[in-house]
């Protein structure tokens, strides 16, 4: 299984040079390239840090927006498999084996059940609604995974959402009725946003948020609430 590790960035070079380590450590072990995917509004030293990297390609997105660059990133991946990584996010360890388990018993899509790297208990409650397939789960801190031709069936991510575009993308597929595995190996998710603001907010606020996307409300208007109510947004 050749794997396209797909990262979209936007002014994260600290957590970059963290993740980019681990990846390149992984990519000298199995057959896996590294796509850096940048905003084109991106300030700092990104471009710099992807240099003398062979596992790593660094591209300039022509426009910005995640769902706009984890496409541009998906039309230049060799690989059959494709993941979608936010820089923030670390792997477990053997994701590369539990991704080609999943894609050998005929997966097309999946996800990964996650933990952050805070342990409190209202942290770990929120974690376990990425064990199963819910309601809420599907976010694109869990890493979705597809086979390359069916992202390609898909036609990628909608670019006409500025934010719930991983959402949106679970439910088409849900829609569908094709089977999403979720592997339960966990990815470790950055506790920033709870630190910044707090858990009952951060709750509120995306279960606000939720609610309107599931109400049809337009991205661009979900995007502004979001901002507006939540300190280091989209």
């Amino acid at each position: 299984m050749n794997l396209s590790v797909i990262i979209p960035v936007y002014n994260e070079q600290d957590n970059l040079v963290k993740t980019l380590s681990v990846l390149c450590a992984k990519a000298n072990i199995y057959p896996i390239e590294i796509i850096v995917a940048n905003s084109p509004e991106t300030t700092d030293n990104t471009p710099n840090l992807c240099k003398g990297k062979p596992k790593v390609t660094f591209l300039n997105t022509p426009e910005k927006g995640r769902a706009k660059q984890m496409n541009f990133g998906a039309s230049k991946a060799k690989g059959d498999v494709i993941l979608f990584l936010h820089v923030d996010v670390q792997l477990p360890d053997d994701f590369y084996n539990q991704i080609k388990k999943q894609i050998s018993k005929g997966f097309k899509a999946g996800f990964f059940a996650y933990q952050f790297d805070k342990k409190t208990p209202l942290l770990n409650f929120n974690s376990r609604f990425t064990k199963k397939d819910g309601f809420f789960a599907g976010g694109g801190d869990q890493c979705h995974f597809f086979t390359k031709d069916f992202f390609n069936e898909l036609n990628g991510y909608n670019e006409d959402f500025c934010i719930m575009e991983d959402f949106e993308m679970i439910d088409r597929i849900r829609k569908e009725k094709i089977p999403i595995c979720i592997i339960q190996s966990k990815a470790t998710v950055s506790a920033r946003k709870y630190e910044t603001n707090s858990w009952l907010k951060v709750n509120l606020i995306n279960g606000y948020v939720f609610l309107k996307y599931k109400l049809g409300v337009h991205p661009i208007k979900l995007r502004k609430t979001y901002k507006t109510l939540l300190r280091e947004s989209v």
